[in-house]
């Protein structure tokens, strides 16, 4: 089916082509189209008209309430020639703690197998990992959302479960870039592989600087339930080869 997208800025981009996908892209995958490939204009941002937090707004957890296990170090994204029109995910993982099967006693919650947020996007969910540099693995097309498998389900008792994907590919508009309509008191539902609906209502819509999103806060394991769903967003840097910001949805459970 074509169907014709508009970015937040009312611009009309190409009819895309929906595809579906066949199984979890199984290879790492690090890279996404930059709006000027789906737009034509590179001076288009994502989200203009979600706030942006300042840098010196953004806190994190005290020390004592930080994980202990180290995290992997990021690696400079090395971009240029074609790759230069293309951009990481952006989200460089904090210390998040994984959980070994062997102290656990309990089954482990089943995974998100299904996102919608009412009357924006409805959109498959398949577990990831971390690619190599440290920073969170991506399905490749915008029309699926990645579940960080290393943190808490929707079924689990506490912490954030968090899906992330692509704002757009070269294949067109990702279902993510949807969530820039998304405002405080939104309903979202999370079925997962047993088929029970988890339902979330939103409660802040924003926009972080990439060096200034507050990983801890969104990768936690403790704490109350809630979803965090993130994406790309702000003024698409051709030269640097990404967006500027990381847009996020945060839900807490109903």
């Amino acid at each position: 089916m074509t169907r014709t997208h508009r970015t937040a800025a009312g611009r009309a981009v190409r009819p895309v082509r929906r595809v579906a996908v066949a199984s979890v892209v199984a290879l790492v995958v690090s890279t996404l189209a930059g709006v000027l490939l789906v737009t034509g204009d590179d001076t288009a941002t994502v989200g203009a008209d979600v706030p942006r937090a300042d840098a010196t707004t953004v806190t994190t957890p005290p020390a004592s309430s930080a994980p202990d296990t180290p995290s992997a170090t990021p690696k400079p994204a090395q971009q240029d020639g074609a790759d230069r029109a293309q951009d990481r995910s952006g989200l460089d993982l904090p210390e998040v703690p994984v959980a070994s099967a062997a102290l656990t006693e309990a089954a482990p919650a089943p995974p998100p197998d299904r996102l919608v947020v009412h009357g924006l996007l409805e959109t498959p969910v398949r577990p990831v990992g971390v690619d190599p540099d440290g920073t969170m693995e991506l399905p490749e097309s915008g029309d699926v959302a990645g579940w960080y498998r290393f943190g808490p389900a929707p079924g689990d008792p506490q912490g954030a479960t968090v899906l992330a994907s692509h704002v757009d590919t070269q294949d067109g508009v990702g279902q993510f870039a949807r969530l820039t309509e998304a405002s405080a008191g939104d309903d979202i539902t999370v079925t997962d592989a047993d088929g029970t609906r988890h339902r979330y209502t939103v409660t802040d819509v924003t926009r972080y600087s990439k060096e200034a999103v507050p990983l801890d806060q969104f990768f936690d394991r403790s704490g109350e339930r809630r979803l965090v769903l993130v994406t790309c967003g702000g003024r698409w840097d051709a030269e640097a080869g990404h967006y500027e910001d990381n847009l996020v949805v945060t839900a807490v459970a109903t």
